[in-house]
């Protein structure tokens, strides 16, 4: 802009502001909010445009106390942001009014910055009040993220703000005249392993035993063992060398005193801690574990497995499954359709981009890597497609699959020697049945997609009966339940190759 935008808004001359570009917009912005003489120049242009503009003006006035009233007017609390927030604590006698008004919107942001904003201003204006509602906060999540930050910022308030830590770990709260329920809520388990060690490692070992105990009682599964023995990377800063925990020590020890209860509750590190910690476990349960998973480990396969410091692929394909938190239901299910089976072989059948598959009995369990669909609906429940007995997939927070895990039946009947025209039904059917595929049926570059089911009446229909003439004789279904999206849906969420 070649003109003085800045004089132009101190005499009100706002046209060019429409015009603006986003950089050139946030640019003005900043410009006015810098300048010694932004007084003036808000004054000149704030009446013409406060209605018209009111995020431009907001932005510009939001934490100046002179503006105060028309930045509480002109307030909308999905724009701010974590920033705007702090300069607003900080700055404006707004920033009290605004929190409060907007307090569980703010500290349920899905941004932990927010709560990071809040919990900062709390401790550095020493408000007791806001310190004490954070601290008995309903949400059991935003009460760990303020007892991790009491824990590493300022241990000296520890007892002071609670009588005993670790009694706050669950929905009550202890305040006067609470009403108190049979089934309190109780934390998220990773949240109070975390919470458990950083007690550890902040020089609270009673407290950490004491909640450890209560963590083994009355959780199913657990964290503790992971936290306690994956330890971080530490970079040093200055020279970019590698550091070593000095709580390392200290954590093996804890899991040392507790390592048989913490390898059988561990939610996501049993496969890991057999793998690599064996000596600090019994040999009975080293010996039950192994035979739970001798149906994925003692299998003869057709390509041979290479090993390598990170193990061989059945075990990354099982460590991957126990880091997610998924190993307990991968057993709890392959013991449950081994023990439905009339056949008690097992052994592996192949694997793919985005899934390993194991035979077990008369079923195949898939180990999920991820899906290259990542719609809301990842597969219809079609007939064309084969059924899944059961489904569990992790997804991150852009709905990307992280891991998961499927049962379908055992198939052996290949599609070479069916007619090809039953191909083309195949696609006609799935067209009127309203959806599309991007993916090859057969001969595509990851193998065999198709497989024949050994009776059409085990289809995934309520009345098989009802079926085509040509599925009835040759059943063609997909076997990998992805890449099948409605027909009419141009853009749809699918991975690129190289994801």
């Amino acid at each position: 802009m070649a003109f003085n935008t800045l004089e132009y808004l101190k005499d009100g001359k706002v046209d060019f502001v429409f015009r603006c570009t986003p950089y050139d917009y946030e640019h003005l912005i900043e410009m006015v909010r810098k300048s010694p003489n932004r007084i003036d120049i808000i004054n000149g242009f704030l009446s013409k445009l406060k209605v018209d503009l009111p995020s431009f003006c907001f932005s510009v006035i939001y934490d100046i106390p002179e503006f105060m009233d028309e930045a509480y007017e002109l307030l909308n609390i999905n724009n701010v942001t974590p920033e705007m927030l702090s300069n607003l604590l900080s700055n404006s006698p707004l920033g009290l009014k605004v929190l409060y008004e907007y307090f569980d919107t703010l500290v349920l942001n899905k941004d932990q910055k927010y709560f990071d904003c809040i919990v900062k201003y709390a401790f550095k204006i020493n408000n007791r009040e806001l310190i004490h509602q954070l601290s008995r906060y309903k949400d059991l999540h935003i009460r760990y993220l303020f007892m991790s930050y009491l824990i590493k910022n300022h241990p000296e308030e520890i007892d002071k703000i609670y009588d005993d830590i670790t009694k706050y770990t669950t929905s009550i709260t202890y305040e006067p005249y609470e009403q108190l329920t049979f089934l309190e809520e109780l934390m998220n388990p990773d949240d109070i392993s975390k919470l458990a060690v950083l007690l550890l490692t902040n020089n609270r070992e009673n407290d950490y035993r004491k909640l450890k105990d209560f963590i083994i009682k009355d959780y199913k599964y657990n964290y503790l063992a992971s936290q306690l023995l994956k330890n971080d990377i530490i970079i040093d800063s200055h020279t970019n060398r590698l550091l070593s925990d000095s709580n390392t020590l200290k954590k093996e020890q804890a899991f040392r005193e507790d390592a048989d209860i913490l390898f059988r509750t561990s939610a996501d590190y049993r496969f890991s801690l057999y793998l690599s910690h064996k000596t600090m476990i019994s040999q009975e349960l080293l010996d039950d574990f192994a035979n739970r998973l001798k149906y994925f480990l003692d299998t003869p396969r057709e390509d041979t497995q290479k090993s390598s410091i990170f193990g061989t692929q059945d075990e990354r394909n099982l460590e991957s499954i126990y880091e997610c938190g998924l190993g307990n239901l991968l057993e709890e299910w392959t013991q449950k359709y081994m023990d439905l089976s009339q056949s008690k072989e097992y052994g592996f059948v192949g694997s793919g981009t985005t899934c390993s598959c194991y035979r077990i009995g008369d079923y195949v369990i898939k180990l999920v890597k991820t899906k290259w669909s990542y719609e809301d609906v990842i597969c219809p429940n079609l007939y064309l497609i084969a059924k899944n007995y059961e489904e569990i997939y992790l997804k991150n927070k852009e709905g990307i699959v992280k891991g998961g895990l499927e049962i379908q039946k055992y198939l052996t009947r290949k599609t070479d020697n069916i007619d090809p025209k039953c191909f083309g039904y195949f696609d006609l059917e799935l067209d009127r049945l309203g959806y599309r595929r991007t993916d090859t049926l057969i001969k595509g570059s990851c193998g065999e997609n198709a497989m024949l089911l050994d009776t059409y009446r085990d289809a995934d229909c309520l009345n098989p009966e009802i079926l085509p003439s040509w599925f009835k004789k040759y059943p063609i279904v997909l076997i990998d339940r992805d890449r099948i999206y409605p027909k009419d849906k141009i853009y749809v969420k699918q991975l690129r190759s190289g994801y």
